[in-house]
């Protein structure tokens, strides 16, 4: 018995909506200057490290939380790069998250 083939042709279509929400946090110049990294703050005598306190001191934000009026964690954006704040500007940050 010979086996036949029989060439079958499927056609689809699909689609799904997907909302984004938008949010923009405005961080002023001389605002999150600061690390609250444990092992950058406190040295064996439990005091600041120097360099945490000198002028060329700036921290890198890797991660973002949005908390609600009531000061609850809602959601924890991670940043793509570690982003060194600067000193002397402003900086926004636009996180995009589907809904």
């Amino acid at each position: 018995m010979a086996l036949t083939y029989t060439p079958y042709k499927a056609k689809f279509n699909a689609s799904q909506t997907i909302f984004q929400q938008e949010v923009v946090c405005q961080i002023a110049e001389n605002e999150y200057n600061y690390t609250l990294n444990p092992s950058a703050c406190l040295n064996s005598s439990g005091s600041v490290r120097d360099f945490v306190t000198g002028s060329d001191f700036a921290p890198y934000v890797t991660t973002i939380g949005l908390y609600n009026e009531t000061n609850e964690l809602l959601m924890v954006a991670k940043l793509a790069q570690p982003f060194r704040m600067p000193k002397n500007s402003d900086v926004n940050f636009v996180i995009r998250y589907d809904r």
